[in-house]
C-alpha cells in the first residue's frame, strides 16, 4: 500500500554510433520488507514491546544489507525505508483467551491489541530515528505534521506525547505495519494463518510436492469449542468487523480473505464487499469457496 510512480524519460537522443540513448528519471518502486510476530507466544509471554523493537531494527537493517538488482526499487527502499510489521496466530490467540470468533469481545480485543502493536512499532521506529536519523522524506509528512495520529482519532496522554516526540525526533521508516497471509510461516511457528480463522480443527493441507496433517494449535478440551466452527461456516461480517477495528491501527493494509460456501449467491457476495467498504477496510484479498466434498466433511466433523 505504498506509493508507486512511473519512470519518466527526461532526454532521448541518438549517439554517434546510431544508438538510441534514453536518460530516465526513476519512479518509486515498492519493496516488501516483511516480518511477523507469533502473536500467541508474544502476547501470552507479555513481550510484545521487546519483540517489536527487535523486529523493527531487523527490518530496518534489511534495507541497508540487502542487494536489489532493480535500481528504482533500491532507490525507493532507501528513500522511504518502508517496512511491514505483521502478525500471525490471531485465531490461536482467541482460543487461548477463551474468545469466540463471532462476538463483540473479539472485535474489541482486535482494536485494543493492534492499537498496542501500532504504538510500540511507532515508538521503535522513532528510537531508531534518534539513533540513525529519520527517513529522507520525513519533513512535511503526516508523521511530522501529526495528521497520521489525528486521522486515527488517537487520544490519551501517551499518544499525545508520542505525537509530539515523533514531530521532534522523526521516525526511521515511512511505512511501518502490514499483515501478510503468513500461511506457511504460521505452520512452521505452530500457529494459525495471519488474521484468518482456522480451516477446521483437523485437516490435511496439500502443497505442490507433499501433503501434511494440520491440527488446531494447543488443542484441548478448553480450546476445542473456540475452534470447532470451520472458517467457511463463520459469519463473515464478524470477520469484517474485526478487520475494520484492526485496520485503523495499520498504516498499510491487511491480507483479508472471505471464506464462503460454494452455494453463495452473487447478491450475498456483493453484500459482503459492500459491508467491507462501509466498515472502511482498505482492501480485501481472496474470496475462497468450498467444494461440495469439503462441506460434507465439515458437517461430519462437527457432528
Amino acid at each position: 500500500m505504498q506509493n508507486m510512480s512511473a519512470t519518466t524519460i527526461m532526454k532521448e537522443y541518438t549517439d554517434e554510433d546510431g544508438n538510441l540513448v534514453m536518460i530516465r528519471k526513476p519512479g518509486d518502486f515498492v519493496v516488501c520488507n516483511l516480518s511477523s510476530i507469533n502473536l500467541p507466544r508474544a502476547f501470552k509471554a507479555d513481550v510484545l514491546e521487546r519483540v517489536i523493537r527487535v523486529q523493527v531494527r531487523m527490518l530496518d537493517n534489511v534495507i541497508d544489507l540487502n542487494t536489489i538488482s532493480v535500481g528504482q526499487a533500491d532507490a525507493t527502499n532507501k528513500k522511504y525505508r518502508g517496512v511491514g510489521v505483521g502478525t500471525f496466530g490471531w485465531h490461536h490467540l482467541l482460543a487461548l483467551e477463551g474468545i469466540h470468533w463471532e462476538t463483540e469481545k473479539a472485535v474489541e480485543f482486535a482494536d485494543t491489541l493492534y492499537e498496542e502493536i501500532a504504538y510500540q512499532t511507532i515508538c521503535a521506529s522513532m528510537q531508531l530515528a534518534e539513533e540513525k536519523g529519520a527517513f529522507s522524506k520525513f519533513a512535511g509528512s503526516e508523521w511530522q505534521t501529526g495528521e497520521y495520529f489525528e486521522r486515527r482519532n488517537y487520544s490519551g496522554e501517551r499518544w499525545k506525547q508520542l505525537q509530539q516526540a515523533v514531530a521532534s525526533t522523526g521516525v526511521r521508516n515511512g511505512w511501518m505495519m502490514a499483515v501478510a497471509p503468513n500461511s506457511s510461516t504460521a505452520k512452521i511457528g505452530g500457529s494459525t494463518d495471519g488474521i484468518d480463522p482456522l480451516y477446521a480443527v483437523e485437516y490435511a493441507e496439500e502443497k505442490k510436492n507433499f501433503k501434511f496433517k494440520v491440527t488446531a494449535p494447543d488443542l484441548d478440551h478448553n480450546t476445542y469449542d473456540y475452534y470447532r466452527r470451520a472458517r467457511h461456516v463463520l459469519d463473515q461480517k464478524w470477520s469484517i468487523r474485526q478487520n475494520a477495528a484492526r485496520q485503523r491501527h495499520i498504516d498499510q493494509s491487511i491480507s483479508f480473505n472471505f471464506y464462503v460456501p460454494h452455494t453463495i449467491k452473487a447478491k450475498e457476495l456483493l453484500d459482503l464487499h459492500l459491508e467491507a467498504w462501509k466498515q472502511n477496510l482498505k482492501t480485501t484479498y481472496y474470496v475462497r469457496s468450498t467444494s461440495q466434498a469439503e462441506i460434507e466433511e465439515c458437517e461430519a466433523c462437527q457432528s
